[in-house]
């Protein structure tokens, strides 16, 4: 099962689209550091959490339509045709899925740690600043429920129908633009440059309310539900694909 992880893995990041993805959320990313963070948000420090949390939150949409592009990956024809060797043998459908579904996941977030280790890098070289321990709390704030709910929603999508995926690309890309209540925002970039406004305060401590903390707990078990469906109904298809070949072979 490790080897097959492995493997799965290595697809995916020696394949262009990883790289393509990964040169776009850079570009992108060092335009916002250089534009916007270095100002600081919210009359914050450039290197504030707060402010790094809002530079996740401008790149957020591109990781995430990265990790549904590499959930598309596995949609091509080429796939399909390796997807019909591999239900021919003797392997466990469910775990197929989790292994690959592990792979896009490793690969998104590796991706979001090269679009973090860009903001260090900007920084250390520009504010000689170094306590990172302090952007460990954004960062999981911003990018992890939304990897997974993204990660969950996709794989169930691409169940009902592959070209679903590409839809809710474009509804990842249109979401942040409307200026919807924080609760329910997926990037949460008006709560990093909103929010420090309300605390009273110069550059205030980093603080998370219960009300965020409990609407991103929402998120992720619905991402990990979506996904746990999604594995399931491979497993069912599965199932269907081997009666029907059962019947032909006997008729």
């Amino acid at each position: 099962m490790t080897k097959l992880f492995q493997y799965e893995l290595r697809r995916l990041l020696h394949n262009k689209l990883f790289f393509c993805v990964l040169a776009v959320s850079l570009g992108y990313g060092w335009l916002t550091l250089t534009n916007t963070i270095i100002l600081g948000v919210a009359h914050t420090a450039p290197f504030s959490p707060w402010s790094f949390g809002y530079f996740l939150s401008q790149t957020l949409p591109l990781i995430c339509v990265g990790e549904l592009l590499f959930l598309s990956f596995f949609t091509s024809k080429e796939e399909l045709q390796i997807r019909s060797v591999i239900r021919a043998t003797s392997m466990d459908q469910r775990r197929y899925a989790v292994i690959r579904c592990g792979a896009v996941l490793t690969g998104t977030l590796l991706l979001s740690l090269c679009v973090v280790v860009l903001a260090t890098v900007f920084y250390v070289r520009l504010f000689g600043w170094m306590n990172f321990g302090e952007l460990l709390l954004p960062a999981l704030l911003t990018l992890l429920p939304a990897i997974i709910f993204c990660l969950g929603t996709g794989l169930l999508l691409m169940n009902l129908h592959p070209a679903l995926i590409y839809v809710l690309i474009a509804a990842v890309l249109l979401l942040p633009l409307p200026p919807l209540p924080t609760a329910i925002s997926f990037s949460l970039n008006n709560f990093f440059s909103q929010y420090p406004l309300t605390l009273g305060k110069l550059d205030p401590a980093f603080h998370i309310p219960s009300w965020l903390i409990a609407s991103k707990t929402v998120l992720t078990l619905l991402g990990l539900a979506f996904a746990i469906v999604a594995v399931n109904m491979q497993k069912t298809s599965f199932s269907l694909n081997h009666c029907r070949n059962r019947m032909n072979f006997k008729s």
